[in-house]
């Protein structure tokens, strides 16, 4: 089985050791959900994701994370560890990060990380429609969240 990998696109909102943070954070986190395959985080602006969330989701307004599966349901096979393969990517919105830890009081970078990890967690299966599901999402946050810290 190969490893996972994190890959880093678009913009540059992170500095190189918070950048390395997240990576293990991710990696860890794909790792306790025995995932191999890579995920691709791409940090855009405001008009970007508005664009991506309208185009393919067909809702025409920003939004923080947008996150897109490679396969859908692991094309129906079973057991496949998505060897060396790309599980998808998470689009984050560096504007509205940028805003919300603006408004929130919140750390920038932190900001930036909850949303790789949100949309990480999408991307591996978890909801957050629902009232238990959202509470079991809110839980895996921030544990990986406090990986970041360690």
């Amino acid at each position: 089985m190969s490893s996972a990998g994190v890959n880093f696109l678009g913009k540059h909102p992170l500095r190189a050791a918070q950048k390395a943070s997240l990576r293990q954070a991710l990696l860890l986190l794909l790792a306790d959900h025995a995932c191999s395959a890579s995920v691709n985080v791409c940090f855009v602006d405001d008009e970007e994701i508005r664009a991506l969330n309208r185009d393919y989701l067909g809702h025409d307004y920003v939004t923080d994370v947008v996150t897109f599966p490679m396969r859908s349901e692991r094309d129906g096979v079973e057991g496949d560890p998505l060897d060396g393969e790309l599980l998808g990517e998470v689009v984050v919105s560096v504007d509205t990060a940028r805003r919300y830890s603006e408004d929130r009081g919140t750390d920038f970078p932190h900001e930036l990380s909850l949303y790789a990890i949100h949309g990480t967690l999408h991307l591996l299966g978890y909801d957050d429609a629902a009232p238990a599901d959202r509470r079991k999402m809110r839980r895996a946050e921030r544990r990986y969240l406090e990986a970041l810290e360690s």
